[in-house]
């Protein structure tokens, strides 16, 4: 109350409840396609699919599961042959594609997924405007950080219920002065 003002709390957003399981989810789905070169391409987008429930995310991974099988089909069909330079490139270029577009995809929608699902919206006071949101230093501790900022009133001159409590109080003080002048008898002079 005495003290120096303190700024208002200002409420923070919640941060999104992103677990250990749920890391080591999207670094186990990740691997799968890296480590499998492309063949186990489709898992990710498989978990996606489940999670999201949404019919691009099912069409991406029926796209990916056909890509996948039949890329590598063909390869153990042409095992025994000799491939051609081009065929090479275009086989290594569609399995780096594969898994690089399948990961990335997977690791952006899913994170994407779990900002918007699992952060709960941030409370806003009424009338809170998110552009122009100032923050007013306050003498009054706000027990609600959720509150409105107090905003202290700029100092008024005094009123003339102040003047007279003032000249009450310069009255009774000479009163007091006169009265201990008149009994100091016995103090010596004072």
């Amino acid at each position: 109350m005495y003290g120096p003002p303190q700024a208002p709390q200002v409420p923070q957003p919640p941060k999104s409840p992103v677990s250990g399981g749920r890391i080591a989810l999207l670094v186990l789905f990740s691997a799968l396609a890296l480590l499998s070169c492309g063949f186990l391409a489709w898992a990710p987008m498989l978990r996606l699919a489940v999670v999201t429930r949404r019919a691009l995310d099912w069409v991406l991974f029926g796209a990916t599961f056909l890509l996948s099988a039949g890329l590598f089909t063909y390869a153990g069909v042409t095992g025994d042959e000799e491939p051609t330079t081009a065929e090479s490139f275009i086989g290594v270029g569609v399995i780096v594609l594969l898994v690089a577009g399948s990961i990335s995809y997977y690791l952006v929608t899913e994170i994407r997924h779990l900002d918007r699902s699992g952060a709960a919206p941030a409370y806003r006071p009424p009338g809170y405007d998110h552009g122009t949101a100032v923050t007013v230093p306050s003498t009054v501790p706000n027990p609600n950080p959720y509150a409105r900022p107090v905003v202290p009133q700029p100092p008024t001159a005094p009123g003339p219920r102040i003047d007279q409590v003032r000249a009450e109080l310069d009255e009774l003080s000479d009163l007091l002065r006169k009265d201990t002048g008149n009994t100091g008898e016995g103090e010596g002079g004072r």
